[in-house]
């Protein structure tokens, strides 16, 4: 696979193109790894790049086309062997041969906080806790059938009677883009791109994709380190199954406990999550005042707004309910199928979650709380707490300042609660 970049009118675009050995199906790298369709389209952002360094493009070039790289991949710039080792690491099932490689590449190095905001409740946190990172968002671009009738007299003659499907790009709705605008392009940047949806069905083509966008800017901007918020649930709990040793991951992933996440840091801007010691519940406690003031948006199912019926919006609303005590779900809404069916299910996704909910609300409706027994019980508090252990998954260089940062907002887990925390499991 070669890959072409450039600019042009405000700008900044992407093309691979494709050589025998490589494939426009692949599988995703993310959740369960489904396979996707490549649609050939280039990839676009509306954002002019002035400077990029050679691995950062390179690593952005990856990110996008990883599953559907054959034997070899050749970048708009030569990169660093920095790169071609991490993604030697034998986590990734696909090695490739680069073709330019520059021996002599200085690693970048950049000196300002950026937040990739997904405008949830993990992200709003960390918004919260570091109001001087740069925030930086991605609106999505999709493609709308619009459906044209041709009417004409021979229409009784011939098929001309079918519509014809002429495809346009639509602005997916989030409200989070809204959000974005009005912080001002001194505290933040809305780019939109198309790269969500250029395969089917749709989606991120690997995880970090949703951090590319922050990547683009990265030179320009002088980014040392990009935040995500992805909380402990999803980074040390295997999304509520049970505690997953990263720390000793870091053996087999790389320093970050997670082989995408450190090809990040090997390139010399790490990806780390401040809130990955904690779970959902302290996020909520931290983004409280940005959720009163509908700057948070956890589900897009309903035009680009909560539906208020489905796990996740159930999730969420356990959580508030246990973090606020003055909130009042509408739990008559969850009393369906769909949710007493997902309620069943062991493991429990998001087990930890609910678990905690039911130690602390004496109020459940019966058809949550009767559904939940059997599930392991949660009895000390370390779903508000903080693991410090996590710090070490920081670059030595970042640690310090997001570490008291991070314990001037949570609490540090005390000895039974780490025992609690590291022997969750539901298997």
């Amino acid at each position: 696979m070669k890959f072409e970049f450039w600019t042009e009118n405000k700008h900044s675009y992407i093309r691979a193109n494709f050589e025998k050995d490589d494939s426009y199906i692949g599988n995703r790298q993310e959740g369960a790894g489904s396979q996707i369709e490549y649609n050939g389209e280039v990839i676009s952002f509306d954002y002019k790049v002035k400077n990029i360094h050679p691995d950062i493009l390179g690593l952005i070039c990856l990110l996008i086309f990883y599953p559907f790289v054959g034997k070899q991949v050749e970048f708009p710039m030569p990169v660093s062997s920095r790169l071609k080792e991490a993604f030697s690491n034998q986590n990734f099932k696909k090695q490739f041969k680069f073709v330019n490689i520059d021996d002599n590449l200085s690693i970048y190095s950049g000196s300002k906080m950026a937040l990739s905001l997904g405008g949830g409740i993990d992200s709003s946190s960390v918004r919260a806790m570091f109001p001087e990172a740069f925030i930086v968002h991605e609106a999505h671009l999709r493609d709308k059938k619009i459906k044209k009738q041709k009417k004409t007299f021979w229409n009784k003659f011939f098929n001309f009677s079918k519509s014809v499907s002429t495809p346009t790009k639509e602005l997916v709705h989030s409200d989070t883009n809204a959000i974005v605008k009005v912080l001002g392009s001194e505290k933040s940047k809305l780019i939109t791109s198309n790269q969500r949806y250029v395969s089917k069905p749709g989606g991120w083509h690997t995880w970090p994709c949703s951090t590319i966008t922050s990547l683009l800017l990265a030179t320009d901007m002088d980014f040392g380190i990009i935040f995500t918020g992805t909380n402990a649930g999803s980074s040390m709990l295997s999304n509520g199954d049970s505690f997953w040793d990263r720390l000793y991951a870091r053996k087999f992933h790389g320093p970050s406990g997670n082989f995408w996440q450190s090809t990040f840091e090997s390139i010399g801007i790490p990806l780390f999550s401040p809130i990955i010691g904690t779970s959902g519940f302290q996020a909520m406690a931290l983004s409280m005042d940005l959720v009163r003031c509908n700057e948070v948006v956890s589900c897009m199912k309903k035009e680009g707004n909560a539906c208020r019926s489905c796990t996740k919006c159930l999730r969420r609303d356990l959580i508030r309910a246990v973090v606020d005590p003055t909130y009042i779900p509408n739990w008559k809404a969850y009393d369906t199928t769909m949710i007493h069916d997902a309620l069943t299910n062991r493991p429990l996704y998001f087990g930890h979650v609910h678990s905690y909910a039911v130690s602390k609300l004496d109020n459940l409706p019966s058809f949550i709380s009767e559904r939940l027994e059997g599930l392991p019980r949660i009895k000390t508090d370390w779903p508000i707490k903080f693991y410090e252990k996590a710090f070490e998954l920081c670059p030595q260089e970042w640690r310090e300042i997001i570490r008291e940062r991070v314990l001037s907002f949570i609490k540090p887990m005390d000895s039974d609660e780490i025992e609690e925390f590291k022997n969750w499991s539901q298997l």
